[in-house]
């Protein structure tokens, strides 16, 4: 608690505002919590974990996994490979390349940052 509100800057020790901690140990207004989720932020802005409830969680990822066979890429880069990093498992994998996102091949979320190029060169 000896810290500041990641969303407001205020001294969260010496705060009267509500505060909650996040699943991550993070902690932040609750006001400031509220905003970060009516703005469809589902990561603590300090680590970058995912902080829904584990059904939540469950849920979005089940709609990615649906958007990610509803969106065919195309055929240059169906063969195309990136490694991923994922902010909630801290694996860190090799996965489809897709425009809607890159799964995790540890968790199985979508909580992933790339961080090295493809590993399949796309065709042409």
């Amino acid at each position: 608690m000896h810290q500041n509100c990641p969303v407001c800057f205020e001294y969260l020790f010496d705060s009267i505002r509500p505060i909650a901690v996040l699943p991550c140990g993070h902690t932040i207004h609750q006001a400031c919590h509220r905003d970060l989720m009516s703005h469809d932020t589902i990561t603590c802005p300090l680590c970058l974990k995912c902080i829904l409830p584990e059904g939540q969680r469950a849920h979005v990822w089940r709609y990615m996994d649906q958007q990610v066979q509803e969106t065919p890429m195309p055929e240059e880069y169906r063969n195309l490979k990136v490694t991923v990093l994922c902010h909630d498992c801290s694996s860190r994998s090799e996965c489809d390349f897709h425009v809607v996102g890159h799964k995790c091949t540890g968790c199985g979320g979508y909580n992933t940052r790339r961080v090295g190029g493809s590993t399949t060169a796309p065709q042409r």
